[in-house]
């Protein structure tokens, strides 16, 4: 057993080497790039030695610039590295000691960063991202002790409602007012959060995008905006405080 005095700093250390991974995974999956290649700079296209790789730690210590052709590295990767460190860190502490638990929070928690940082950046949520999620979710009922017919329920209601709206979209405006990876990513939810979350988590995400979306317009980038990124925040604050699922109908009361 791991003493707790080196449970955080560990967590912490797992959590920037997912998060790399995370930010490669994020750029690549939407172009169809494999996870296996060597990673090299997006502007030269050298390949990256393992001293160019250390999370966080690289990109402080090179400036945010590449070893090779001075070209400015994104800060898209040390900030996907410590947001993902930080919620290792929110897994280790909600886990309880538990460490399967913990593991199973930090990994929904990896794909929900990927799934974010794809959406806002190229408007695709990676069904190689999702399929895990929904395993990760699967895992999380069974060490809950929780069955997975009430999830199955809630997340087929979910996906049903939702692809239900886009197919009124498409028929009445020609337009998709939410995207097909969005409704797998509410399918996910539900079976996530059972059916006494899932109105709640719904209603939630509905209110965190239109903020989003009124945020994404004020910024000046046009009307049409990335739903995932309001949809993870969400799920990930509901993740680590089930209690917010509840709170639509307990103020309704």
């Amino acid at each position: 057993m791991i003493p707790e005095a080196l449970a955080w700093p560990l967590a912490a250390l797992l959590g920037l080497v997912f998060g790399s991974f995370a930010s490669a995974a994020s750029w690549r999956l939407p172009k169809g790039l494999s996870l296996l290649g060597r990673s090299a700079c997006p502007h030269c296209q050298t390949p990256l030695r393992p001293g160019d790789l250390l999370p966080l730690l690289s990109w402080l210590l090179q400036r945010g610039r590449c070893r090779h052709c001075g070209q400015a590295i994104s800060a898209r990767y040390p900030l996907i590295e410590a947001a993902t460190a930080l919620l290792f860190l929110l897994s280790w502490q909600a886990g309880q000691g538990d460490w399967a638990l913990a593991a199973v929070l930090a990994g929904l928690s990896c794909c929900g960063m990927i799934i974010l940082a794809a959406d806002l950046e190229e408007r695709i949520i990676p069904d190689a991202v999702l399929l895990p999620m929904l395993a990760l979710a699967a895992l999380l009922h069974l060490l809950l002790d929780e069955g997975y017919w009430d999830g199955l329920m809630a997340g087929g209601l979910l996906f049903l409602l939702t692809f239900g709206l886009q197919w009124v979209w498409r028929r009445t405006r020609d337009i998709d007012g939410i995207g097909g990876g969005d409704v797998k990513f509410l399918g996910v939810a539900g079976f996530t959060f059972g059916m006494a979350g899932a109105s709640g988590f719904l209603v939630e995400a509905g209110l965190a995008g239109i903020l989003f979306g009124l945020i994404w317009r004020l910024a000046g980038k046009g009307r049409v905006f990335p739903f995932a990124p309001a949809l993870v925040a969400v799920y990930l604050a509901a993740l680590y405080w089930p209690p917010l699922t509840s709170l639509p109908l307990e103020l309704l009361r």
